[in-house]
């Protein structure tokens, strides 16, 4: 793209996360919306009307055509990934790849593959990673603000009843450890690092797509406990625990809106059984274990986190930048990582 513009993205797809997109992109310091490509061309100009005058719109092989489409997202259900990205990639465009960067982890090393071969850029649109609340997150695990880490809990769930024959109930692309789990899979290895082991319970629907997941990832000496599920609302945080202190993601995970810091001091070794079942004296003042739990809230340190739109331009400001440093591959989210997390969602499939 030249130095001196704003980078032109074109998006494929035409769905809700498109739209989500589209509107945050109005936030972007880096990019504009330039065009937008369907197969079926009267979404397209539909699309393209809501975002206004001078979007382009038509199918993919036109749009991906244009020498004025300097980048594309695919924002595709999630078992035509690798079409449409591959498609982006053999017309030489750079491809951000909406998660999960594939149906499964042999697709997105064939995905990753082709990315490679051609030199250019590819991502998963895992946008969790950039958004403010979670780089500070990140920030406070690189720099040992909570000492050794040792767990990270982090579930994401929400009340979803899926339509049959729709793509989320497909048993092979769809289900929430593909739609969700990818989220707090990913979280794992972006602050533990890569995940050795994995043990799981997953609940099915009756056509066999995953309803409800449960994970327990390890990494080193810290463990995941990771969680999805379209059955029940969930709290949609995420905790980190170390050897000095506990941050909390506040709802959602996804894009916090605040992060709490409570200090912890070091553990006392345990000398004998009675350690662990020792009963504390009946307090004098009946509010007063009440009143020690208020006073450890106080102690949080609350860092508020301000965020425009719903977080998704984070992701392609990131992308812009890799471009201008000529990067192939995003340090922050790295195609290796995008595989790890397929392999490990497909590990738990199979329990």
């Amino acid at each position: 793209m030249p130095s001196a513009s704003l980078l032109r993205w074109a998006i494929l797809g035409t769905g809700a996360i498109a739209a989500r997109f589209a509107a945050d992109m109005r936030h972007s310091r880096s990019g504009i919306v330039q065009a937008v490509a369907s197969r079926t061309p009267e979404r397209a100009r539909a699309f393209a009307a809501r975002l206004g005058p001078g979007v382009l719109a038509g199918t993919p092989d036109a749009i991906l055509a244009r020498a004025d489409v300097d980048a594309v997202y695919v924002a595709t259900p999630n078992a035509a990934h690798l079409a449409g990205a591959l498609m982006a990639l053999e017309a030489g465009k750079p491809v951000l790849v909406e998660k999960p960067f594939a149906a499964g982890a042999s697709e997105a090393r064939t995905l990753a593959d082709a990315a490679r071969s051609a030199s250019l850029l590819a991502m998963e649109a895992m946008w969790m990673r950039f958004t403010p609340g979670i780089v500070r997150l990140k920030r406070l695990a690189d720099e040992g603000a909570l000492g050794r880490l040792a767990r990270l809990d982090a579930a994401l769930s929400f009340a979803h009843a899926i339509a049959p024959g729709s793509p989320l109930a497909d048993p092979a692309g769809g289900g929430a450890l593909l739609d969700l789990g990818v989220y707090p899979v990913s979280l794992a290895l972006h602050l533990l690092g890569p995940a050795e082991t994995v043990s799981a319970q997953v609940r099915r629907s009756a056509d066999g797509a995953i309803v409800s997941a449960g994970l327990v990832t390890r990494h080193g000496d810290a463990l995941g406990i990771l969680a999805c599920g379209f059955d029940a609302e969930g709290l949609n945080e995420a905790s980190l625990a170390g050897t000095k202190g506990i941050a909390r993601a506040h709802r959602s995970m996804l894009c916090p809106p605040m992060i709490s810091v409570r200090r912890t001091g070091t553990a006392a070794p345990l000398s004998r059984e009675a350690d662990l079942i020792s009963i504390p004296p009946r307090p004098r003042i009946a509010v007063l274990p009440a009143l020690r739990a208020l006073a450890s809230e106080a102690k949080l340190r609350r860092h508020p986190t301000l965020f425009a739109g719903s977080g998704l331009h984070y992701q392609a400001d990131h992308f812009a930048e890799c471009l201008a440093r000529g990067l192939t591959e995003s340090p922050v989210m790295p195609l290796a990582q995008s595989i790890a997390v397929l392999d490990l969602i497909e590990a738990a499939a199979r329990a």
